[in-house]
This record gives structure tokens, sequence and C-alpha cells, in this order.
């Protein structure tokens, strides 16, 4: 409990590795702190996440993005200079237009991110922009949940894999 508490957003995997626990007793554990709600489970995309209960349901949506380093990077940029079309963000976090594109699909469906049209002078343009629905609540939840060096390890491996 006192590893989930400290890395809100851990994984099981991760989990099984600070702990030194075999799968069994690790999963029984869990089935345990969950049950008698003093953790919670979050299940998306076949990725499983441990939160304290003392994390609200709007944390733990944003924490989920925030330790992917794409994420965390598109957000901090949106944060920063209040809208950006596609292109601008591939170029400015030096990622592919298809990469960057995936994520913002990502946060769009979590609600974290929102697109609005591109218009000048009443002339709507094919590009669009893209903003961050709540900047105070995401730069919290940023501060507050610092990436772990094991997360550093993770990221640094997705990445690779990402580009093959």
């Amino acid at each position: 409990m006192n590893i989930v508490e400290r890395n809100p957003g851990i994984r099981y995997r991760e989990l099984l590795r600070l702990t030194n626990l075999s799968n069994g007793v690790l999963t029984y554990h869990l089935t345990e702190l969950t049950g008698s709600n003093f953790i919670n489970v979050d299940r998306k995309r076949g990725v499983t996440r441990y939160y304290s209960v003392q994390i609200s349901s709007e944390e733990t949506r944003i924490i989920s993005h925030i330790k992917n380093r794409v994420s965390r990077n598109i957000l901090l940029l949106l944060v920063e200079r209040d809208s950006c079309t596609l292109s601008e963000i591939a170029t400015l976090i030096n990622k592919a237009p298809s990469t960057v594109s995936w994520y913002l699909q990502r946060l769009l469906n979590a609600n974290i991110v929102k697109r609005r049209p591109m218009s000048l002078d009443g002339v709507y343009y094919k590009s669009k922009f893209y903003d961050v629905v709540d900047k105070i609540l995401v730069l919290r939840v940023i501060s507050k949940y610092i990436e772990s060096p094991l997360d550093n390890v993770v990221n640094n491996y997705l990445e690779m894999v990402e580009e093959l």
C-alpha cells in the first residue's frame, strides 16, 4: 500500500519488481487492498494502474497520461502556449505527426485536451487548434506527481519500441 501511495498510477509489473513478491502473493494482497477499499484499480486498454483512494478520479484520469513522456510533453507545451496545431506540436516536441496525433487522440478521448477549428477573419481552415481543458488541474497534477526513475526507464523503452 505504501508503494502505491508513493507511486500513483503504478503498474502491476512495477509493483512486482519493487516488492520482490511472487506473482500470486502480490495478486492476493492487491485483491485484499482493493476489496477493502484501501487502493483503487484502473484498467484501460489492457493497462492496469493502482492508486491510493485519496486521489480523485479527475487526478487519476490525468496521471495515467502524464506517466508517459510524450503525453506529458504535449500537455506542458499546450499549457505554456495556450493553443497549437498538430504540426506545431510535432515540431516543438520533436516527434512524428502520426505519433503526436495518436497521443492527442488519447488526450481528447480522456477530455484532457480539446480541439477547436482554426479560423482567421471568419475563414475556417483545415488545421485545428488543440488546447488543455483545465490548465490549473493539469499543472497541479504534473507538479504533484513527479516522474519516478522507474517511469523514466519504462518511457525510454516504450519510445524505442515506438520508433521501430
